[in-house]
């Protein structure tokens, strides 16, 4: 049992360094549309330039969420190992991980609009498949689901160190806040946005730190053992 903790543990923690890999891949090689403002006929050509790289990106998106997913269930296995029967925080933090496979969901409309423009599909019919919000709004509240279970979950077992709980809670609050960027007009979200932007970059560190810890050994977590009826 304790190996095979330990190997999902090491598989998670390899699986949170491929996330900072594709997260920086898909920034560094796959442009974006262009902003709501531009015509759709722009935004159309532009996807039709950069057709390859789009799809690209797409596929990438799809890798980064996969290793979100394990990197994900190993936290929330060492939290499910460790929490006694009053705690429960690691299946909030396993709903919330769930959550977060809708962003397949949104590269499969990226792609249909990509394909869409490939077979001469114009008009204002394409708006249908333009990505909505500033980038990354459709899993910020999952996220914040499953940072919050961590955060409580890790708080209330000590299965993990307490910068990592306290670091998960600070991070699901600018998600939340994050997420509200889609009720206003601005394209990036306005002010609200920069919560979203910092806590994509609080989370690439929280993720590495989050690996380095679960690729060390489990620490020893005192639990109160109900006394024998026997």
């Amino acid at each position: 049992m304790r190996e095979s903790g330990s190997s999902i543990d090491r598989v998670g923690a390899v699986a949170g360094y491929a996330f900072v890999l594709l997260f920086v891949g898909i920034i560094t090689l796959s442009p974006g549309l262009p902003a709501p403002e531009h015509s759709i006929t722009d935004i159309a050509q532009s996807a039709q330039d950069h057709r390859q790289a789009i799809l690209l990106g797409t596929y990438l998106g799809a890798l980064l969420t996969g290793a979100l997913l394990i990197f994900g269930a190993g936290v929330v296995a060492r939290l499910w190992r460790t929490e006694t029967r009053a705690g429960g925080w690691w299946l909030v933090a396993l709903a919330g991980l769930a959550g977060t496979s809708v962003s397949l969901e949104t590269s499969s409309i990226l792609v249909a609009f990509v394909r869409a423009v490939g077979h001469g599909v114009a008009g204002n019919v394409l708006w249908i498949g333009y990505p909505s919000g500033p980038e990354g709004v459709d899993i910020a509240i999952p996220l914040a689901v499953f940072l919050l279970g961590v955060g409580l979950g890790t708080r209330s077992s000590g299965a993990l160190p307490s910068w990592f709980a306290w670091s998960a809670l600070v991070l699901s609050a600018m998600f939340v806040v994050g997420a509200a960027g889609v009720t206003g007009n601005e394209v990036d979200g306005g002010i609200l946005g920069v919560f979203l932007f910092l806590g994509y970059i609080g989370m690439l560190v929280w993720i590495v730190g989050g690996s380095i810890v679960l690729w060390r050994k489990p620490r020893e977590v005192r639990a109160d053992v109900a006394p024998s009826l026997a």
